[in-house]
């Protein structure tokens, strides 16, 4: 070890070092999903993977009705639907991804904070 390691060894607390082990490690993305649906945030995150796998049911369901429609009206609506559900999901799946991202930047600069704190 250098000698900067073993003076961020002595200066952290218990608490600091456990995070710092607990996030070195690089994550992939399915346990970073997993991940978020602890912590603080878990019930917005939970609320926003329910709502998307509700959307894509029903974009399913109205593909199929699309497909099984009599008229041309019906056609429409049911693929308007479904255009709609898409967007949604889509919107859905983006803020999900942008809150997961919120998170590893928190953890970056809590981490690069108690580098300086200890470097000073």
């Amino acid at each position: 070890m250098n000698e900067f390691d073993e003076q961020l060894k002595t200066a952290l607390t218990q608490e600091d070092q456990e995070f710092l082990t607990e996030t070195m490690n690089e994550v992939n993305y399915y346990k970073e999903v997993f991940n978020s649906l602890k912590g603080p945030d878990r019930v917005l995150n939970i609320m926003g993977w329910i709502a998307t796998l509700v959307a894509s049911g029903f974009l399913i369901y109205f593909l199929i009705c699309a497909f099984h429609a009599e008229t041309t009206r019906e056609q429409i609506l049911f693929a308007a639907l479904a255009i709609m559900l898409n967007s949604a999901q889509i919107a859905l799946k983006m803020w999900l991804n942008m809150r997961m991202n919120r998170r590893a930047i928190q953890k970056d600069i809590y981490r690069l904070k108690l580098a300086l704190s200890t470097s000073s």
